[in-house]
């Protein structure tokens, strides 16, 4: 259960900002490297966006947060998010007070840093504010029906998505349904009907939206252990290109419950060998190479040079990937005195059971 909380809690960071509000993107160059200082192992490259100074006019910090907030959750983007949290500091106090559309997507965005660093009720605080009559609504509610599932409050998590029944009602429909775990014939005829009603719009709204119900409908499976299930949905309904960091999570998870490590290397080791590796694809590598025993230990060297850094650079937004980290692989090892991580919201440290 531990475990699962966990896995839970690293997996919630899909993007929605797409369903209903088109982004531009544009590509960000790659030169830096972040190195372990005592031996001089490069351990990530980094974008050199990320290391920038954060020195714009209001418009254009709005812009760039838009640019990266779109690619963030993609595998290999995650460092986009270091970006983002320079980007967003002290933003609020920079916005006109009379650009009510700026406000609210300011707002939504701040939640989605909240709930990127699992302060899921601060979020949920957030989204609550975003009205009906917002550009954002949708999307807010969609997140907040996330937020509230993740807390164990069912109902509100419901009622979150029945909110859209009088602005969209298959919406609603659907992200209700993607919060059910179990569900009989008719229900998983009806689910299917609308996931390949909306699979087969290739606008981006509703590749977005196909993606966030994928996710959830995963995320609702993994809370009730019905591992195959994960499995089956995405190998039917998913494509590579449209996998987020959080997609490949729950199905490598759902892998490693089943005992199929080598499935795990196979879905996940292009990724862990990219340029940009994402640490959570990287503990993920680990637990298969511990499951398989054949006395390899490539990837969890590399996951502890990761969870290493991410500790010297006290990084309390990645406290349940170190928690999981210590939880799995620790292979005994006492987990450090973290006061910041102990400190963060909503997070599980396995000291604290």
């Amino acid at each position: 259960m531990f475990i699962n909380r966990l896995i839970n809690c690293i997996s919630f960071r899909i993007a929605i900002a797409g369903v209903f509000i088109l982004l531009a993107a544009t590509a960000a160059s790659a030169s830096e490297m972040w190195s372990e200082p005592d031996d001089d192992v490069v351990v990530a490259r980094w974008s050199e966006d990320q290391l920038k100074a954060v020195q714009l006019p209001h418009a254009e910090r709005l812009d760039e947060i838009r640019k990266h907030f779109l690619l963030a959750d993609r595998p290999g983007e995650s460092w986009r998010y270091d970006r983002i949290y320079g980007l967003m500091d002290g933003i609020e106090e920079e916005e006109d007070s009379d650009s009510f559309g700026v406000t609210d997507e300011i707002a939504y965005f701040r939640a989605r840093l909240l709930q990127h660093g699992h302060d899921f009720t601060r979020a949920a605080s957030v989204l609550e504010n975003i009205e009906q009559t917002s550009a954002y609504y949708t999307s807010a509610q969609l997140m907040l029906s996330q937020v509230y599932h993740e807390q164990g409050l069912v109902k509100s998590a419901h009622e979150a998505c029945l909110s859209l029944m009088l602005v969209q009602s298959d919406v609603a429909a659907i992200c209700s349904m993607g919060l059910q775990s179990g569900a009989d014939d008719s229900q998983r005829q009806l689910f299917t009907s609308f996931l390949n009603r909306f699979s087969k719009d290739m606008t981006p709204q509703g590749r977005s939206l196909t993606a966030w119900v994928i996710y959830q409908k995963a995320a609702s499976l993994l809370k009730t252990a019905d591992y195959q299930q994960v499995d089956q949905l995405y190998r039917h309904w998913s494509d590579k290109a449209s996998l987020s960091v959080a997609d490949l999570v729950h199905h490598s998870e759902a892998l490693l419950q089943m005992k199929q490590p080598a499935s795990v290397i196979s879905l996940l080791q292009d990724y862990g060998r990219a340029d940009f590796p994402d640490d959570a694809l990287i503990v993920q590598l680990a637990r298969a190479e511990q499951q398989i025993s054949d006395g390899s230990y490539v990837w969890r060297e590399y996951a502890s040079e990761r969870i290493s850094q991410r500790i010297n650079r006290r990084d309390s937004s990645y406290a349940s990937l170190i928690s999981l980290y210590y939880a799995t692989l620790g292979e005994g090892k006492k987990m450090p005195e973290l006061s910041w991580l102990s400190q963060t919201n909503d997070t599980l440290i396995p000291g604290d059971l």
